[in-house]
């Protein structure tokens, strides 16, 4: 039980600024976007790219991150000049970038165990420091997603998801506030790509296929667990990164549990999909009779 509930933890922990990212697009921008399969792996891609060909960890992760913010300012430019639906811009975009991530990386696959990243040091002196490092780097984006939601932008953010042609009408430049929270989601995203690669030493051109949906199935079924205190608006912010939190934490420990189960790896997203969707069906029935 103990290895599940740390298995589960450690999972749970490199997917947190996805799982941020998810609830800013999905939660507070109310749209689904699907560039985060791309971004995460562009973020991943870009990383593992730089660091092998000898530049400085800190600086492939800047650069990973920037990507993400490009990658997710390309579905925004989408929306706005060429009016297309959030959605199949998303679609679009991740589409687009397994091209580019595929031209990134050069390979399908990309082998970090033996090059320096920002963890290598701490984790080779044992595993305790080097999660606490990893740790500390993901509270970083927590407290700065949270400053966010709490300054101007992350509350013109949210009247943005709300009504963003009310807005518009009152004077703010929807098409900055496109541009920002789109770039925001998709740089948590590459974000979570980067430390993951780093964790489990490569980087992969499949290792984002399905993030979103994932994300987006957590994250509503910890919003419904929490629901009676997101209600209360002044503990609204801090409920949703909770939610967050609580379901990416769920699908981690579901999932470990049915690898502990013997359960046959081909019908596993099967069994997690249906997991989901049944989630998905109770979310939507509680929110129709709240």
């Amino acid at each position: 039980m103990i290895a599940l509930l740390l298995a589960t933890l450690t999972q749970s922990l490199t997917l947190i600024p996805l799982a941020l990212g998810i609830n800013l697009s999905y939660t507070i921008l109310r749209a689904t976007d699907m560039t985060i399969d791309g971004s995460f792996v562009l973020g991943a891609g870009v990383f593992a790219q730089l660091v092998t060909m000898g530049f400085s960890p800190y600086l492939a992760f800047a650069a990973a991150l920037l990507c993400g913010a490009l990658a997710g300012s390309f579905t925004a430019f989408l929306q706005n000049g060429g009016k297309v639906d959030p959605l199949l811009a998303g679609i679009l975009s991740s589409f687009i970038l397994y091209s580019v991530n595929m031209a990134i990386m050069g390979r399908p696959n990309i082998n970090l165990l033996t090059t320096p990243t920002l963890f290598s040091t701490a984790f080779g002196h044992g595993n305790v420091l080097g999660w606490l490092s990893v740790a500390l780097l993901i509270g970083l984006f927590v407290i700065a997603f949270y400053a966010l939601l709490q300054s101007r932008l992350g509350l013109c953010l949210r009247a943005f998801g709300d009504n963003a042609a009310l807005l518009s009408r009152q004077g703010y430049n929807v098409t900055y506030l496109r541009i920002s929270g789109f770039g925001l989601n998709n740089l948590l995203a590459a974000a979570s790509g980067a430390i993951t690669a780093q964790i489990i030493g490569y980087a992969d051109i499949g290792m984002g296929v399905g993030m979103t949906l994932v994300g987006i199935g957590a994250i509503i079924l910890g919003q419904h667990i929490l629901l009676p205190f997101i209600k209360k608006h002044y503990l609204r912010a801090g409920s949703e990164l909770l939610a967050a939190f609580i379901g990416i934490a769920l699908y981690f420990f579901i999932l470990n549990s049915l690898l502990r189960l013997n359960i046959n790896p081909i019908y596993l997203k099967l069994l997690l999909g249906v997991l989901l969707a049944l989630f998905l069906r109770t979310a939507t029935q509680k929110t129709r009779l709240s």
